[in-house]
C-alpha cells in the first residue's frame, strides 16, 4: 500500500534544490510536466525556483475547478495577496506560466507588468 501511495506522488526538484512533492493528478494538470515526467516519479524543473513553483501550484489549486478568473470580493482579496510581489517575481511568474502553458496566470501577470 505504501508503494502504491508513493507512485501516486511526484517530486518536483526546483532549480534551487528544493523537492516539492505533489499528487500525480496535480502534476498531470500541467501538460508540459506530464510530458516530461512520463512514468518517472521525479522531475527536475530547471530555471524555476521553489518560491515560484509554489506560487504556480497555489494558483493551480485555487483554480482547480474553474480555469477562468473569479470576480467576487473574496477572490479580489486573494488576487491582491497573490500578486503582492515585486516586478522580478512577477516576471518569473510570467515566464513559468508561459513555460507551463498556464494562459490565465500568464495573462494576469502580463497585465500587471504593463501597468507598472
Amino acid at each position: 500500500m505504501e508503494e502504491n501511495r508513493r507512485k501516486q506522488r511526484v517530486e518536483l526538484l526546483s532549480s534551487d534544490g528544493e523537492v516539492i512533492i505533489i499528487d500525480r493528478k496535480i502534476a498531470n494538470r500541467f501538460a508540459r510536466i506530464r510530458d516530461f515526467l512520463g512514468a518517472n516519479d521525479c522531475l527536475y524543473v530547471p530555471n524555476i525556483r521553489s518560491f515560484i513553483l509554489r506560487k504556480v501550484l497555489t494558483w493551480s489549486f485555487y483554480h482547480k475547478n474553474d480555469p477562468g478568473l473569479k470576480s467576487d470580493s473574496e477572490s479580489t482579496w486573494w488576487y491582491t495577496e497573490f500578486f503582492n510581489v515585486d516586478q522580478t517575481i512577477l516576471l518569473e511568474l510570467m515566464e513559468t506560466a508561459d513555460f507551463l502553458d498556464m494562459r490565465s496566470l500568464f495573462n494576469v501577470a502580463q497585465g500587471l507588468r504593463r501597468n507598472e
